[in-house]
């Protein structure tokens, strides 16, 4: 697909052209350089020729290829500049290092830059790229749905778009810059997603990305190890606001009050989305039919449609809200936008269905979780019928602070009085959610707390029964995935 460049965008939002296929016959970017590179970070080019190129950047020398160019971060365990000889050995172009870097036998026909701080040149390089890039960057953040709203907007955009987005949850200061170093001369739309859990870092992923369009999901208890309050955290993401330039648009979500005072105080152009019936794009009449069906009422510019999503639960639709809100902005038909959602799919370790030939499912949602996730989850598994016991599998929620006991024993309850016919409590806090499950009136035969994931998995394996339905939800450090790889190895998974 040729490229689109940004006045022609700019004339599909608001009525012109319909074309996504103009042609813009300069480069996005010129062959980056040695030369470049020491341009851009301030950096002295110790060895190899000015005029010398590399394919890419690479950081981790497990991954690196021939070609790369290596960068040695400095990181909390690990310092990349040990690391230098592997990376030439794999064919690396070259390597970024520190002032301190000793580059005694370094080889002179090799790229060899040296810098104040690798890490910020890492970021200024990324910095660079962009902004010779002529395409739409969209940046993604929330306390909740990031990644999947990302790759929901981006399944939608490519219906009439090429479009570049971050790989897995490249969402921080290290990934950020090596996902735009992925953008190509032919991507029309890129879509980053921007975690945080500091103040001031999505001011920072802002500057080397420079999005014209901001979305924000949600603002929830996340990350309270590190921030003071919920204001807090809203105040965090209500940076990627602030970044936008005057005649950026901001996409929220409407039913947040968190979010909606982040819009309030943004002047430019705004589009909401969510179940408020005064959202932009907005969805009424869901039902749950399945764990792989959710009917639902779209609703933007004046126009409604039924559709099918091939997911279940509240969460999904509100992940597929921004992603209607962006196509819609972008001027795609309302029935494009309702044909592409019938084939969605679910994200690795967010929600994946597993079915088993002892007849028995499970819900793989092992990647992370916090309160107000896990509580819709429950939701979501409360809503299913056809199924004959609930089982929760609660990993410990992590980064909680002061509030995790209670937030655990909340969630605890929740489960109890949503119905969950068993809950599985696994590792630290999580204790006081099966405490919670009790005080909330389920029996104490039908609550199990484990302080590590092996004698969880040895229990759940050997009592899942025919007719089960398993949530198995928690965060990264509590390792679930462990689980769900010792179920499909003692039974006998379903592959469509």
């Amino acid at each position: 697909m040729s490229y689109i460049n940004n006045l022609t965008i700019h004339e599909r939002k608001y009525g012109g052209a319909r074309s996504a296929t103009a042609i813009l016959t300069d480069m996005v970017m010129a062959h980056m350089t040695a030369a470049r590179l020491e341009s851009c970070t301030g950096g002295t080019l110790a060895a190899g020729s000015g005029a010398a190129g590399f394919s890419s950047i690479s950081i981790d020398t497990r991954t690196l290829h021939p070609g790369d160019l290596f960068f040695a971060i400095r990181g909390a365990r690990d310092d990349g500049h040990n690391h230098v000889p592997a990376a030439l050995h794999k064919g690396a172009a070259g390597a970024v290092v520190g002032l301190d870097y000793d580059p005694a036998g370094f080889p002179n026909d090799r790229i060899l830059l040296r810098v104040r701080d690798t890490h910020q040149a890492l970021k200024d390089t990324a910095a660079a790229v962009r902004r010779e890039w002529r395409g739409t960057l969209i940046a993604i953040t929330g306390s909740m749905g990031k990644t999947t709203t990302k790759e929901f907007a981006a399944h939608v955009l490519q219906t009439e778009f090429s479009v570049h987005r971050s790989p897995g949850n490249h969402n921080n200061l290290y990934g950020l810059p090596l996902a735009i170093f992925g953008l190509s001369p032919d991507d029309h739309i890129g879509i980053f997603e921007m975690g945080m859990s500091a103040r001031g870092e999505i001011a920072e992923m802002c500057r080397i990305a420079a999005p014209e369009i901001g979305v924000i999901t949600n603002v929830a208890p996340v990350h309270l190890a590190f921030f003071s309050s919920i204001e807090e955290i809203a105040l965090a993401k209500g940076e990627l606001a602030e970044a936008l330039p005057p005649d950026g648009t901001l996409v929220y979500n409407a039913d947040d009050p968190h979010v909606r005072r982040i819009a309030d105080r943004f002047a430019g152009h705004k589009v909401s989305f969510g179940l408020s019936p005064d959202a932009d794009a907005r969805a009424d009449e869901i039902e749950t039919v399945s764990l792989q069906e959710t009917r639902l009422r779209l609703s933007c510019s004046g126009f409604s449609r039924r559709a099918i999503l091939p997911l279940a639960g509240l969460h999904y639709v509100m992940d597929v809200l921004p992603a209607v809100a962006l196509a819609d902005y972008y001027r795609i038909d309302l029935d494009q936008i309702v044909d592409s959602l019938r084939h969605l799919s679910q994200t690795h370790m967010r929600g994946q269905i597993l079915r088993f030939a002892q007849g028995f499912t499970a819900v793989d949602d092992s990647y992370n979780s916090n309160p107000r996730a896990l509580m819709q989850m429950i939701d979501t598994i409360a809503g299913i019928s056809s199924c004959r016991r609930r089982i929760l599998v609660a990993g410990e929620m992590l980064e909680l602070g002061k509030e995790a006991e209670a937030l655990h024993h909340s969630c605890g309850a929740w489960a109890a009085r949503r119905g969950m016919d068993i809950v599985v409590a696994v590792q630290g806090a999580a204790k006081e959610l099966a405490l919670g499950a009790v005080a909330a009136g389920m029996p104490e035969s039908q609550v199990h707390f484990f302080t590590e994931v092996n004698p969880a998995t040895d229990f759940v394996s050997r009592n899942v029964k025919d007719g089960d339905l398993l949530l198995i939800k928690g965060s990264r450090g509590v390792h679930l995935e462990k689980m769900v790889q010792a179920l499909r190895s003692y039974h006998t998974e379903l592959v469509d």
